[in-house]
């Protein structure tokens, strides 16, 4: 967002508030063995920041760090940045059609507030760690933590080490923690649920290879496509037809073979799922099964039901030894933007609003109504199951700049979407939904977990919502004219606040925007508006 507010609107007077030390997001906080990027690298990065020379197809996480510092550095965002700064609340002030921002410096704690005419919220959904409440945690004496805040002091050589759950993350760092134990050492883990596993390396791309993206025309641009329509194809085994039906068949034939073929005989029930292929993310791993066959390795579906100063209980009665605790149970996916306080109009809450409608919502995934001049990046029913996060968010920021050019150049004060067009927005959404595999049945972190609601999945290709952010409805939008008392108020003040882990995940922008912008009126805007 940072870089679109610089190249595309000329617009620097913003700040980033940050709550971490640094940029990256979740490149930043996860720091575990073997953590690693689940989309191809070229296309996992910004359109308008192609990098040539990525070392393998699927980049670590060092490597994808330096990338987002580096395009920071590039376009000089990091003097814009405030660090270790927490948001606590957001308050829309109607007179001055001004957003008053509270903050807390996470050191020392001073609170301290800001205000601007704009709120732009990049907080990432996977950054407040889940941790199971189990009778006795507090007694352990051991090394407990998450993996998302992955203790880099810990030494796993001769520990037992006890891992509670099986997801991405985990089947990353179980088969590193299996290799470091040495003779002495165990991993056990403790999973609820299986995956459909896809058997998939890392190749590492070739000099010439290199060269061909750095120096022959477009073919790094041509190389994206190809791989954004492979990602693409995948969606099609979403749906609950015939056709959906015979892909996600082939996947289950994939992965049963590859579970035959690679896992120890004791485990292959164990790790064959019980749902639709694609009702929860797919995990993609070249050594996780494998490492399964190692003896120091213990793979178990019973429950923890208490942690004890040096071990931990089953629901069955057995008691495995314990030198360290990891917690790969994810994140609170369903709590939208806490803790931070969010009023609007007339003094709504937002978090009221959405637990009244039962999980959160927004029209087209970046505005709510009664809420003016906020958008959110990677906001409700705007995600993807099986694609880019960056492109996905290119989508919404070049939607977004469309939407503040009035605001930010001081011709509207404010621009806020009409309920009626929210509430048609998402009985399409949901309506969409209801043909997809995300809602066959399934309990995935993209569903809240009491209404069942599918907050996250956006139900239709990532290329049309591409299509249907390019050109906004004018006519779903309530905007407020700029008085002229006002005027040199609000470009005197004119800051565009964004915060969030992720803020460096989510940042891009098309070269393309500012085209697309000035033709908005076209007969194409109100075709793909209406579709």
């Amino acid at each position: 967002m940072a870089v679109q507010l610089k190249r595309l609107l000329g617009h620097d007077n913003f700040t980033i508030y940050e709550k971490s030390d640094n940029i990256g997001g979740t490149w930043w906080h996860n720091r575990y063995p073997g953590c690693a990027c689940d989309i191809p690298s070229h296309f996992y990065s910004f359109s308008f920041a192609l990098k040539p020379d990525w070392t393998t197809m699927y980049p670590g996480r060092d490597e994808l760090h330096e990338y987002f510092t580096s395009v920071a550095e590039k376009y000089n965002i990091i003097p814009h940045c405030r660090f270790n700064a927490m948001c606590l609340g957001l308050t829309w002030d109607s007179t001055r059609s001004l957003w008053v921002c509270t903050f807390q410096d996470t050191i020392g704690g001073e609170i301290y507030k800001r205000e601007a005419p704009v709120v732009v919220s990049a907080l990432g959904t996977l950054d407040r760690p889940f941790i199971p409440q189990i009778e006795g945690s507090d007694t352990f004496k051991g090394n407990a933590f998450h993996s998302a805040r992955w203790d880099d002091t810990f030494k796993p050589q001769g520990k037992h080490i006890v891992v509670l759950g099986n997801g991405a993350s985990a089947t990353q760092f179980v088969p590193e923690l299996v290799n470091k134990v040495g003779p002495e050492g165990t991993v056990t883990q403790f999973v609820r649920s299986a995956h459909w596993w896809t058997k998939r390396g890392n190749p590492k791309y070739s000099e010439a290879f290199k060269m061909t993206m750095n120096y022959v025309p477009f073919a790094a641009r041509a190389y994206r496509l190809l791989l954004a329509w492979e990602l693409e194809t995948v969606f099609f085994s979403f749906h609950m037809n015939a056709r959906g039906s015979k892909m996600r068949q082939a996947i289950r034939e994939a992965t049963y073979a590859y579970i035959e073929n690679d896992a120890p005989p004791q485990y292959r029930e164990m790790l064959k799922p019980d749902y639709e292929p694609g009702c929860k993310r797919r995990v993609n791993t070249a050594t996780y099964l494998a490492v399964l066959h190692s003896p120091r390795m213990c793979l178990s579906k019973d429950r923890v039901v208490r942690i004890g100063p040096d071990h931990i209980l089953t629901e069955a009665g057995d008691r495995y030894p314990a030198d360290a605790v990891i917690y790969a149970t994810g994140f609170l996916t369903q709590k939208w933007l806490h803790p931070i306080q969010i009023k609007g109009l007339e003094g709504r809450d937002l978090h009221q609003m959405w637990e009244a409608s039962g999980g959160a919502e927004a029209y087209k995934g970046t505005v709510v109504t009664g809420f003016p001049n906020f958008l959110m990046l990677y906001g409700p029913n705007a995600a993807t199951g099986q694609h880019s996060v960056i492109f996905h968010s290119e989508c919404q920021i070049n939607y977004s700049c469309r939407l503040l050019r009035k605001v930010l150049g001081g011709q509207a004060e404010s621009i806020m979407v009409k309920p009626v067009a929210q509430q048609q927005d998402l009985m399409w959404i949901h309506e969409k939904l209801k043909g997809l595999v995300f809602n066959s049945g399934c309990q995935s972190w993209w569903m809240d977990p009491v209404t069942k609601k599918n907050t996250f999945i956006y139900p239709d290709p990532m290329y049309k919502y591409w299509f249907r952010t390019i050109f906004p409805r004018w006519s779903d939008f309530d905007i407020k004219k700029s008085q002229s008392s006002h005027f040199p108020i609000m470009t005197s003040i004119g800051v565009a606040l964004s915060f969030g882990a992720l803020m460096w995940s989510l940042v891009s922008l098309s070269a393309t925007a500012q085209f697309f912008a000035e033709s908005s009126w076209s007969v194409g805007a109100k075709w793909l508006a209406n579709h």
